[in-house]
């Protein structure tokens, strides 16, 4: 029997307890009863002992816990380690707890490989909503700028202003002269030129005394 055993049978015998609760590298437990024949103490051992396990628990018959035992043995051989059948508890308890330990290293990675796919979205998105913002501002600055320029051609016609001077302001104004730039040829076009009327002195009547 192994240090671990011999340790174990002998809290047995000093406690005493009613039932034995057992827990594996899982956390996973087994309730081991305890009988009441002779040599009960070996039986619960070699009962505890044909799997493996970590922690044990010794229970009174309310299930308070009256002790602890770890499986805090020394490793055994490295053949033993290497596979689970075959080798004592001990060493079959560290190859489990290897093989969960590997495993938890791979469901890490990936978990990582998510995160790390989400935060790639995420600055995606962020560059997506960046963009967008600085066309919205682009946008409000046509925008005003194209206020402003109606409002100077508005404030000119209303002062008297000629065809002549509100072809300039559109024409000095870019986003003007895109949105109305087809009506500029119309304002520039052959201007209706108004006959004067020239006085012109009335004939003489004939006959008339020098």
């Amino acid at each position: 029997m192994d240090p671990v055993a011999d340790r174990l049978l002998a809290t047995l015998r000093r406690l005493a307890p009613t039932k034995v609760r057992v827990y594996d590298s899982a956390d996973d437990h087994r309730d081991i009863a305890v009988p009441s024949q002779r040599k009960r103490w070996g039986h619960v051992v070699t009962t505890i002992e044909a799997r493996p396990w970590v922690r044990c628990e010794l229970l009174d018959k309310a299930g308070a816990v009256l002790g602890y035992v770890e499986n805090d043995g020394a490793a055994g051989e490295v053949e033993e380690l290497s596979a689970p059948g075959g080798g004592a508890g001990t060493a079959q308890s560290r190859w489990f707890l290897e093989m969960m330990i590997k495993a938890q290293t791979v469901a890490l990675s990936y978990r990582d490989k998510e995160h790390s796919v989400l935060m790639a979205g995420m600055r995606e998105l962020m560059d997506a909503q960046t963009s967008a913002m600085r066309e919205l501002t682009n946008l409000y600055r046509v925008q005003v700028g194209v206020a402003s320029d109606v409002a100077a051609m508005k404030a000119a016609a209303e002062n008297g202003g000629d065809i002549d001077q509100i072809v300039k302001l559109i024409e000095a104004s870019p986003q003007l002269l895109q949105l109305v730039g087809p009506l500029i040829g119309m304002l520039k076009g052959p201007k209706r030129i108004e006959a004067r009327s020239v006085a012109k002195p009335a004939p003489a009547p004939s006959g008339a005394a020098k």
